[in-house]
């Protein structure tokens, strides 16, 4: 027997083994696979419903301090910073925009040299 014929062997009896427990406890395993889709669906109640603008919040980079645990908020109800922003910061995320322009533009320049241009100084 062959490498490829025992292996083909081991899966087909892998398959065998997984259709026969199935087929001996279908509710049990009905039951495992919607607890396993729901708790990978469950992050997606997070996400914002279409229509609702997107909410932006900013923390002073000055005399900045951890925002406080509230023990008396109750679960539910709106609160001043969002639902992410409890204890110390791990990351900081800065956004970087530059915005330039080729002046003046020739007819023989590419697209691609908008951004050559500007960035060949600093590298």
């Amino acid at each position: 027997m062959t490498l490829t014929e025992r292996l083909r062997e081991k899966i087909s009896q892998a398959f065998y083994n997984h259709g026969l427990l199935c087929a001996s406890y279908p509710i049990p395993i009905i039951l495992f696979t919607g607890l396993c889709i729901l708790a990978c669906c469950y992050p997606l109640l997070k996400l914002p419903l279409p229509g609702t603008g997107p909410v932006e919040f900013s923390t002073p980079v000055k005399d900045y301090l951890p925002p406080p645990a509230d023990s008396d908020h109750k679960q539910g109800e709106p609160s001043e910073h969002p639902d992410w922003y409890v204890g110390a910061p791990v990351a900081y995320i800065q956004q970087i925009y530059v915005k330039s322009s080729v002046s003046p533009w020739h007819k023989n320049l590419l697209a691609v040299d908008v951004f050559r241009s500007p960035l060949s100084r600093a590298f």
